[in-house]
């Protein structure tokens, strides 16, 4: 498979040295008519606001030209400028200052809600055009409400949770479709996607956000188009490129209360008419904010590199190619996991725990992406290696055994390595009268292990009391061929349809050595199993008016079976587990009134489990298992808002009403039928605000504003009140003054600025313990644009 997606690569680029012309003739008169027709002609889709080109007249174009030449001759004098989204689109938008064709000033021009690109359905296209339901972050919305990973995109996402139960197991759910699993056998149900490339493990996909072109979170399944597992939702990632047209260089420095440093820089050049290279970089440092009072260890730092490089190659209007590499590691001391029981002193920012803790983790890919276009359509390879190798030494149980009346302390030590290859390749068709689709072929091959230690020290003396090593080794194949396209009906009706065929394969591994019993040691190799899966979708929509879409779909998504790696029997361990499937049943409606100062977008959605995944201590074995449970529902609905009342100020706002309920879920004498679903908060809210005001000739003052609310959780199947995390809200503020040239700007920023104490996971291992998040941050940051 490596060696057909290079060939295709290499062909694609030879064949592509010498620039496709066309004949193309467009009339003179208005740009929007104009722009359809260099659409029609060049078979490339252009997307642009209506504020932006309204009134905007062109004296055409005639004869035998590139697709890029003609655009450039269609917009000259316009104040327009171009940004190409791969081959297949590019995007019209006005520059911040240049005035618009009546005359209005750089305030008036910005009157409208951006407009933005999104790739959802593995073609450009505008969001608000996407009968999906989907959270778009631009790079301005990243950067202002200062999204530095996960958890603060969750916070802006109506229906995503991001916690996290340790540093290298963070739990990531939408609609409330997740799993707690750290075997090395099970797949995840929320895939992160960064730059096309599927990242497979949790442990690899949690990590700082930097340079970013957008991020997107499509909710419900995506099996269609985005891979394997795709159940809950997909976290779509797009760095931001090299230009071919203009040199970038920028720096951020930012300090903080907590010795917070933080360093975010980015070069970006052409090397010639044809070839850009950029690269960028994050180093971040925080001291923690917890510490183990017995051993006097700091806990909760940040110790973070980071590092990207990306060249773009663009020999022509019609071949593009961009080469990717990035490396990472972070390090720290570990969770400050607090016993509020035995122990307790009171302070949640202290742990009883007594032992060393410490978390590392070293994460590098690479990839290539090539795009060409064809008079009969784009053809898109991508090819991918990603490797991660995280390790960490935790307690499961929240207090040193000396603190213990009866029990044990469980110290773990896990650490995993991930080595992934894929490789995609598809085909877009061009946009005719009728509609369009695209196709393709998707390639996986991983490699991981997992060394799981376990010791249990015996409550007041510390004998040991137990002591195993579950050495894990599983290799997936993942083969799929999907096909997406739509159908343009009459009345102002899209139909859009896709399937996805998958077939999972699984060679698993497990030696299990217990050092107390050595006849309860045993080994299992060559396990076998694999999985096959069609992942279909239908979406109807309707389009009345240009600002206005209602659409229905049925979609169905599927997690891949698998092994438990932490199987305390050779019988549990070759005995897998099957794939859960989720179907979606949904309706939203899309719109943007007053001129497109309000965007208005809102769903609702019934979602069916069947054969769900779960971790269980079997009551009549006595032995922990993975199985397909039973049956859940998951119901409820979402509400995005965006508003922009005067030129200055942008108002948004998310709301999520999420009901899931275990319908059947009935293992030995465990009965959780009717339990609320896990990770599945009943409301999240969250609303946000920035404002721009030019200060004439002094500069600019802005500042931005964002509160989120989050309700009672569990954390589990039982409904145990001891494992619930409690409702809680956030603030995050910021001010900043930028000089009239925008060369450099200050920026002062809190982030929970009313310090609210907020569980991330509470655990209830012998006794009753609780991870809380981050305390109230603050400080300054100084940029610069050079």
């Amino acid at each position: 498979m490596v060696r057909h997606t290079l060939a295709v690569a290499v062909l694609a680029l030879c064949a592509a040295a010498q620039a496709q012309t066309r004949d193309i003739r467009i009339g003179a008169g208005d740009l929007k008519s104009a722009l359809d027709a260099w659409s029609a002609q060049s078979g490339v889709q252009v997307l642009y606001s209506a504020v932006d080109i309204d009134g905007i007249k062109t004296r055409g174009v005639q004869g035998t030209l590139s697709a890029d030449d003609a655009l450039k001759l269609l917009l000259v004098n316009s104040g327009l400028q171009v940004k190409h989204d791969g081959t297949s689109a590019v995007v019209i938008f006005r520059s911040v200052g240049v005035p618009t064709a009546a005359g209005a000033g750089p305030a008036d021009a910005a009157g409208a809600l951006a407009s933005v690109t999104v790739t959802a359905q593995k073609r450009s296209q505008a969001a608000q055009s996407v009968p999906i339901s989907m959270t778009t972050l631009t790079a301005r919305a990243i950067e202002v409400n200062r999204v530095q990973n996960l958890q603060d995109v969750s916070r802006l996402t109506p229906g995503l949770l991001v916690s996290s139960f340790s540093q290298a197991n963070p739990t990531i759910a939408i609609r409330g479709i997740s799993n707690t699993f750290s075997q090395i056998g099970v797949s995840k149900p929320v895939a992160v996607v960064v730059d096309d490339v599927f990242i497979p493990r949790n442990s690899a996909a949690s990590f700082e956000l930097f340079d970013l072109d957008s991020i997107n979170v499509l909710k419900g399944p995506q099996g269609t188009l985005f891979g394997r597992n795709v159940t809950g939702g997909a976290i779509v990632i797009t760095t931001r490129p090299p230009a071919l047209d203009a040199r970038a260089a920028q720096a951020q420095l930012s300090l903080g209360n907590m010795g917070e440093r933080l360093f975010n820089g980015l070069i970006s050049t052409p090397l010639s008419d044809t070839a850009a290279i950029k690269f960028s970089t994050s180093l971040r440092e925080r001291d923690g904010y917890g510490h183990d009072r017995l051993t006097g260890q700091e806990l909760d730092d940040i110790n973070s590199r980071n590092y990207r490089a990306q060249l773009l190659l663009k020999p022509n209007s019609d071949v593009q190619a961009t080469l990717s590499a990035d490396y990472s590691e972070d390090w720290n001391g570990g969770r400050t996991l607090s016993s509020n029981t035995l122990g307790n002193d009171g302070d949640p920012r202290t742990a009883e725990l007594g032992i060393r803790q410490g978390y590392q983790r070293y994460v590098s890919g690479m990839s290539a992406k090539l795009n060409w276009k064809l008079a009969a359509g784009d053809i898109t390879a991508i090819s991918a290696y990603r490797s991660s190798r995280a390790s960490e030494d935790y307690s499961g149980v929240g207090a040193h055994y000396s603190l213990l009346i009866t029990g044990s302390q469980s110290i773990t030590g896990d650490a995993d390595d991930i080595d992934t290859w894929s490789h995609e390749l598809r085909y877009t068709s061009p946009k005719w009268a009728f509609g369009d689709f695209v196709t393709g072929i998707y390639y996986m091959s991983e490699e991981g292990s997992r060394q799981l230690a376990t010791r249990g020290l015996t409550a007041k003396t510390g004998v040991l009391a137990s002591a195993t090593l579950a050495d894990q080794r599983v290799e997936t194949t993942s083969y799929a061929a999907f096909a997406d396209g739509v159908l343009h009906l009459p009345a102002a009706l899209d139909l859009t349809a896709g399937v996805r065929y998958t077939r999972d394969e699984k060679t698993a591994s497990l030696a299990r050595t217990d050092q107390l019993r050595p006849t309860a040691s045993f080994a299992s190799d060559g396990n076998r199993a694999s999985w096959s899966e069609f992942t279909p979708r239908v979406v109807l929509s309707w389009q009345p008016q240009s600002n206005l879409m209602f659409y229905t779909s049925a979609t169905r998504g599927f997690t891949a079976g698998g092994f438990n790696g932490d199987a305390s029997t050779a019988a549990i361990f070759r005995n897998s587990f099957d794939p859960e499937k989720v179907t979606n049943l949904e309706a939203g409606v899309k719109s943007q009134w007053l001129n497109n100062r309000l965007r208005l977008n809102a769903s609702v959605y019934k979602m069916k489990y069947t054969d769900k995944q779960e971790f269980v201590n079997n009551t009549l074995t006595g032995i922990l298992s993975i199985i397909n449970a039973g049956r859940a529902t998951v119901k409820g609905g979402e509400l995005e808002l965006a508003y922009k009342p005067a030129n200055w100020l942008e108002l948004s706002g998310g709301y999520s009403r999420v009901n899931g309920v275990y319908d059947r879920f009935a293992v030995g004498t465990i009965n959780y039928t009717g339990n609320p679903l896990s990770s599945a908060p009943r409301k999240q809210y969250s609303a946000a605000a920035n404002f721009t005001v030019p200060l004439g000739d002094i500069g600019f003052l802005s500042g931005a504003a964002n509160y989120a609310w989050r309700d009672t959780y569990n954390t589990g199947a039982a409904n145990d009140p001891n494992l619930q995390i409690p409702s809680y809200g956030l603030t995050n503020m910021s001010a900043s003054y930028e000089s009239p040239d925008r060369g450099w700007k200050v920026t002062a920023w809190v982030k929970n600025a009313n310090d609210t104490r907020y569980i991330l996971t509470r655990s209830t291992q012998v006794v009753r313990a609780e991870y809380n998040g981050e305390p109230r941050t603050f400080g300054i940051t100084l940029g610069a644009k050079f």
